[in-house]
């Protein structure tokens, strides 16, 4: 019993340090976790991309329908304490795998420290930004469709879609690819659970005790190529969701395939406008005005899709992945992905990409 008690007392140590200690030494999680230590778990993590179903979303099931028994059966006998102590060594145990096998690349030097970009941006710099981006698409969308009243239509193809970002993942510049790991990519795999993502908000995600990437297949097919781009990035190491909307970009951007480049450049000016939306809808309507047809056509697809699935759930399950980032050293929440603005501007300053 005190053997049991001293493991439980030094994995609660362990969890309180990783995430109260972790944000201090940013140089060691950058060099030493994410380029060897994590590189080395995700190449042994590897064998579960050889399997063709997601062994990720079986094990989420297993564990879930196991806390539940357990749950179940200690009310039953009334063992209140025993079910307290297991719940709260599962809990403990969650978090100190997670940490372990990707969680510690939340306390890395981020991209812009490592790129020394800017931080921040003006109004004048996202009006620049926003109309590159207006005008880059309205012609993408002729060239593309040779009528300026039609969506662009990429039809959903994974398997495509994963051989595209695997392959332009290499052809991204080198002071790109040096932050990343140099591991082999892990091909996003259909999520069991997309019907259920869709009504809680989420496109996909990266499961970080298997490293398999996952994607919600029910999102409109215009958003999917930069979507697995996006779960590819933290398969490599990229922890934060606008670093990993970043990378998404970047991947489809430098395709040779003019319909993923399209989509990339959509993706990022959907953001800007987002921007804009916040503080002025007015303004953004405007904007709105000067896309062509198709393009807003393509726009309304996904905001269609979204509003019909949105309910309660996916307000909760916002908010509570909102706390989970902001504990885990992504200061800014959920509103973490609009960072990507930020990113995208400030990159474009340095390495002038628009």
């Amino acid at each position: 019993m005190k053997k049991n008690f001293f493991w439980k007392f030094l994995l609660l140590g362990f969890v309180v340090a990783s995430y109260y200690l972790a944000s201090d030494f940013p140089l060691f999680f950058t060099e030493i976790y994410n380029q060897k230590i994590y590189s080395i778990l995700d190449r042994l993590m590897h064998v579960f991309s050889k399997i063709p179903f997601s062994v990720g979303d079986v094990l989420y099931a297993f564990v879930v329908v196991f806390i539940i028994y357990k749950i179940v059966v200690g009310l039953k006998k009334k063992t209140y304490q025993q079910l307290v102590l297991f719940l709260s060594t599962c809990f403990l145990l969650f978090l100190a795998i997670f940490q372990l096998f990707w969680g510690f690349n939340n306390y890395k030097y981020g991209v812009a420290h490592q790129l020394k970009l800017e931080r921040n941006y003006t109004q004048p710099d996202l009006d620049t930004l926003t109309q590159k981006l207006i005008k880059l698409v309205n012609n993408q969308q002729i060239a593309l469709t040779n009528d300026v009243s039609k969506k662009v239509v990429i039809a959903k193809d994974l398997e495509v879609f994963n051989e595209t970002a695997a392959l332009n993942y290499s052809k991204l510049p080198d002071h790109l690819q040096k932050l990343l790991i140099k591991n082999a990519i892990n091909p996003v795999k259909s999520s069991f659970y997309s019907y259920a993502l869709s009504y809680t908000g989420f496109s996909g995600y990266f499961n970080p005790f298997t490293h398999e990437n996952h994607v919600n297949i029910e999102i409109p097919s215009i958003g999917m190529p930069v979507t697995v781009a996006h779960e590819m990035a933290h398969q490599l190491g990229v922890s934060s969701e606008a670093e990993a909307n970043f990378f998404g970009f970047q991947v489809m951007q430098s395709s040779s395939n003019e319909t993923f480049k399209y989509a990339a450049n959509l993706y990022a000016l959907k953001y800007c406008l987002k921007e804009y939306r916040y503080e002025n809808e007015e303004t953004y309507l405007l904007l709105f005005d000067q896309l062509n047809k198709g393009v807003q056509e393509n726009i309304l697809e996904s905001e269609l899709f979204w509003s019909n699935k949105r309910n309660v759930s996916s307000y909760f399950f916002k908010y509570l992945y909102g706390g989970f980032l902001k504990m885990n050293n992504q200061k800014d929440g959920i509103k973490s992905y609009n960072k990507f603005v930020d990113l995208l501007i400030n990159y474009d300053k340095k390495f002038h990409q628009f």
